[in-house]
């Protein structure tokens, strides 16, 4: 990708997306395409920040490994959305890992390139500190669900999330596989399955693998 594209992709992001051409210009020579296929990992536990990451194409899985080996799915990016920043500003290293769910591409924003622009815009800096202050709003959300509801109410609100950023929230395509999705929501997958299951034969959904038709979704929401 050359960087004229690069460039393009930049400026079309929301974070930069008031940036003049001058300024768009030295943070794409700063900003490099990582092509990751398959099960690639970008950045592991313990590695140190180079600058921060915005998704092009494709899917990747943050996550942590537990000393026994388990794997805690912190969260999935799509297609348009950044990560890394908060740990890029506390000049820490990575306390998570980062691997591609699909053949995914990513630009990688330099430090040098980023820490230019925060010196010179003070529209970037909002925008950034908006993005990880939304961020921090999902994790004490995620935190919230897992300790406060169960497993069939952390599916419902979970379904309900997604069919909310769907163009036909009547069908949802689950993002993943069945054991990143029960991962995330703190649930073994037999359970997550044992749920669903449930929500079937109530009459409240429909599931096809990973499209999950929503046949009533006041009932899904109302249901206890």
């Amino acid at each position: 990708m050359d960087k004229v594209l690069i460039a393009q992709k930049l400026s079309e992001f929301y974070m930069f997306s008031e940036l003049q051409p001058a300024q768009i210009e030295p943070l794409a020579n700063g900003t490099r395409l990582v092509d990751v296929p398959r099960g690639g990992v970008l950045f592991n536990r313990g590695d140190k920040a180079h600058g921060f990451y915005l998704l092009l194409d494709g899917q990747i899985k943050l996550g942590v490994i537990s000393p026994q080996g388990d794997e805690k799915v912190i969260g999935l990016i799509q297609a348009g959305e950044s990560f890394g920043e908060a740990v890029l500003f506390l000049e820490r290293t990575f306390p998570i890992y980062a691997q591609a769910t699909l053949d995914s591409k990513v630009l990688l924003i330099t430090r040098d390139a980023i820490f230019d622009i925060l010196d010179n815009d003070v529209t970037v800096v909002r925008r950034m500190l908006a993005g990880i202050s939304a961020r921090n709003r999902q994790l004490v959300n995620d935190i919230e669900s897992i300790s406060l509801q169960n497993s069939t109410q952390r599916l419902i609100g979970y379904l309900l999330q997604i069919s909310s950023e769907s163009p036909n929230p009547e069908r949802v395509l689950l993002p993943a596989n069945k054991l990143t999705i029960a991962s995330m929501l703190n649930i073994t997958p037999e359970t997550l399955s044992r749920v669903m299951l449930r929500l079937n034969n109530v009459g409240l959904i429909e599931v096809n693998g990973k499209e999950i038709v929503i046949t009533n979704i006041a009932g899904l929401r109302n249901f206890e």
